[in-house]
């Protein structure tokens, strides 16, 4: 088993216990503990799969990333998975986010009408924060994170970003 497979099966059985209206509650607005607890939980499942939360650039091609994710128009903040490819500087291929109604694969044919909607009225467009560290990757903003979106990163980001300054991350 790949560690993306690993990753995948560790976040599948996470979420077979979340509960998303709760969750959708605790990112926007209402206490956020529950989703810091969740996204907790996925950056286990990564460290868990991978051994480390640091992944260098060029390691691997596509990986996925527990993220944060908020809509730029309205500001709505949901927990999901990112897919990345580590073998370019990190260009962005896809999104799952984690909705009242469930996980949404941004791509995926199967999404009905009503979910299509869904992700346009609160993520078009959006921009998302990973928990692990990824070096070399040019299309997140570390910098300027919404004061919401940092609140929910800080426990499992913490001391991640001495880690790479220091150079005791590992380069995969």
């Amino acid at each position: 088993m790949t560690n993306q497979e690993k990753f995948i099966e560790n976040v599948n059985q996470i979420l077979q216990g979340v509960d998303f209206e709760k969750l959708d509650q605790s990112c926007n607005g209402g206490n956020p503990e529950y989703a810091k607890e969740v996204l907790g939980q996925m950056h286990e499942a990564f460290i868990s799969a991978y051994g480390c939360n640091y992944l260098e650039r060029g390691g691997y091609e596509f990986v996925e990333l527990p993220a944060v994710i908020r809509g730029r128009n309205g500001g709505h903040v949901t927990l999901g998975i990112v897919t990345v490819d580590l073998h370019s500087s990190g260009e962005h291929w896809g999104t799952f986010f984690l909705t009242p109604e469930g996980v949404l694969d941004q791509g995926s044919e199967s999404l009905t009408e009503t979910d299509r909607n869904y992700l346009r009225e609160n993520f078009a467009p959006y921009d998302y924060w990973y928990t692990p560290v990824v070096g070399g990757d040019i299309h997140v903003d570390f910098e300027n994170v919404p004061e919401s979106v940092q609140s929910l990163l800080q426990p499992s980001r913490q001391g991640q970003d001495e880690q790479q300054e220091n150079g005791t991350g590992m380069n995969l």
